[in-house]
Order: C-alpha cells, then sequence, then structure tokens
C-alpha cells in the first residue's frame, strides 16, 4: 500500500502567494497526499482561495489568529498520514518533492527525517538564486546555533513526530529547529542534494522580517531550549558555546536596530561565555556598541554608503 503524506498549510493574509502554494502541493506526482490548510485569521481573500481547491483539501478551517506555529500544530492534529511536513503559504513544493523524499524514506527504515535543498525565489515568483541545505551536523548545529535544515524541503515519518513534537508554540523563528534537534536523537537523517521546494522572499517574510523578533527568538532559544531538558543529552556538552552563538546573533540583530544597550548586553554576555567564540564581528560590535547611539548611527550610514559604492 503506498504510504500517505500529510502536509500542512498555515496561511495568515498570504492571499497573494496562496494560490501557488497549494497547486504545488496538490499537483504534486506523489499519489496519496493528504492535504490540510489552517487559515489564521486572514482578512484578504485567502478564505475565497481555499474554498475553490475545497474539493482536493482533506480539511481547512479558519480559525482566530493564534500564530503560525499553533496553525501548523492544530492542522498536524487532523492528520494522519505515515509522513509529515508543512509548506507555509509563500512557499511551494517542486514537482517530483513528495516522490524523491519517500524514495528515500521507504528504502531506509531507519531513517527519521529527509531534507533536501531550495530555490530562492521572489514576490514575482521569479528564480532569484539556490539555496543550499547543508550536511547534517547536529552537534555543529548546536554550537553555532546554525539551522542546516531547509524546512519547505523535509519530510519526516510520523513516529518521530510523536516522540519529538509538537511544535513550540512560544518560538517564532527557531521552532522547527528546535524539532529537528530533538529529533537527532531517534535516528538518522539524510540531505538529498537537490532542490525540492521554492523558499520566498519578499517584503512580509520572516526572514526580511524584524530584526528585533529574531533577537528575541535567539534568545528564547538559548535560555529555554539550549539550557533546557528539551535539547537531546549527547548534544548538551555543545550548549554553552551554542547559547554564546545564539546571544551573539542575537546583539547582531539589535546593534542593527540601534538598540544599544540590548545589543551591548548580549553581545558581552555571549563573549564572556565562550570566549573561544569570539569572532572579528562580534568583538567589532561589542566594543562599538558602547559608543552613543548617534555616532553608530552615523558609522552605519557611512558603511552603507561605501557598499553601494
Amino acid at each position: 500500500m503506498t504510504p500517505v503524506v500529510s502536509i500542512v498549510t498555515p496561511s495568515y493574509n498570504q492571499a497573494e502567494f496562496l494560490e501557488e502554494t497549494i497547486r504545488s502541493v496538490l499537483d504534486q506526482d506523489y499519489p496519496a497526499v493528504e492535504y490540510v490548510v489552517v487559515d489564521d485569521g486572514s482578512t484578504d481573500g485567502s478564505v475565497e482561495i481555499v474554498r475553490r481547491h475545497a474539493d482536493r483539501i482533506a480539511w481547512w478551517t479558519q480559525q482566530p489568529n493564534a500564530g503560525q506555529v499553533a496553525a501548523i500544530n492544530r492542522g498536524f492534529e487532523r492528520t494522519s498520514g505515515e509522513y509529515m511536513g508543512f509548506v507555509n503559504s509563500d512557499d511551494t513544493l517542486l514537482p517530483g518533492a513528495l516522490t524523491a523524499m519517500v524514495a528515500t524514506l521507504e528504502s531506509e527504515p531507519d531513517v527519521v527525517m529527509v531534507y533536501g535543498d531550495a530555490l530562492y525565489t521572489n514576490a514575482q515568483s521569479h528564480e532569484t538564486g539556490y539555496l543550499p541545505s547543508r550536511t547534517w551536523d547536529p552537534e555543529r548545529m548546536v554550537r553555532r546555533a546554525d539551522n542546516h535544515v531547509v524546512q519547505p524541503s523535509s519530510l519526516w515519518r510520523r513516529s518521530a513526530w510523536e516522540r519529538a513534537g509538537p511544535l513550540n508554540e512560544r518560538g517564532y523563528y527557531f521552532f522547527d529547529f528546535e524539532f529537528y534537534l530533538r529529533l537527532s536523537a531517534l535516528g538518522p537523517v539524510r540531505r538529498l542534494a537537490r532542490p525540492l521546494s521554492t523558499y520566498r522572499t519578499h517584503a512580509g517574510s520572516k526572514t526580511m522580517g524584524s530584526g528585533a523578533r529574531k533577537a528575541a527568538d535567539y534568545v528564547r532559544f538559548a535560555d529555554e531550549f539550549l539550557a533546557g531538558e528539551g535539547l537531546p543529552e549527547r548534544l548538551r556538552p555543545h550548549a554553552r558555546q551554542g547559547r554564546s552563538s545564539a546571544y551573539l546573533a542575537a546583539g547582531d540583530y539589535l546593534y542593527d536596530e540601534l538598540d544599544l544597550p540590548r545589543a551591548r548586553r548580549l553581545l558581552w554576555r555571549g563573549l564572556a561565555l565562550s570566549p573561544g567564540n569570539a569572532s572579528r564581528r562580534s568583538l567589532s560590535l561589542a566594543l562599538k556598541s558602547l559608543l552613543p547611539q548617534h555616532i553608530v548611527s552615523r558609522l552605519r550610514t557611512r558603511r552603507r554608503g561605501s557598499r553601494r559604492d
């Protein structure tokens, strides 16, 4: 019997891209797709787009806005497939993606997740670059606080979800990263060196969004996950360096936002926690964060001007 693949799409005011996302899932050549869409309180016509495809969608709903992660978790509660993944409403699956990922999972029964690369696209759906995933290396991922998995190009076993899920609804940017690290304790993971999805960058995407929110989630990731019981035991020896990396990254974002007092605290905290983690950039930002804001603002403006030249 062909195993069922469950795909969830959370959507919030992404009508501009939602049709393309839905069609990319429904038009896969894989014959057993259980597709769920959770609209998280959109007001832009998204629901009308979902309704047009309702006869091919296993289940969909519109709920009061609860956030992306809550929407994904709610969607997965309504699924039953042996394999699971989610595709955000501004990304797409490339043709043949599910067939390729299932083939690997079927041929290697001990593998708990498979993932691949992606193509960058813009708001007009034009390809703008190649997004390579990186080799599965949980220890390095923790030490650098850096996710090697391209999320829309990933698929995992339900048996793994039942042990490592659901996604952390307190998370904003790193909820999928936490899940992947929890999965690492359950078995091997395989990377496919080929593009399986498109990853859209646009003004409303998280990738292009608030640096302050990313900084806050770096700190939460460091304080709650890397310092907590959720991190698999074999990765805990790397947690101190990982927390340092997360604080330094958060400080970098806040420096760019000119929130110098918080940037300074996090940069120096990261350097103190793991002095060997220092880079030329982190040391430079830590020192510059001691300067008055108007001077830092002028330095940033001058640097951006020289880059344009």
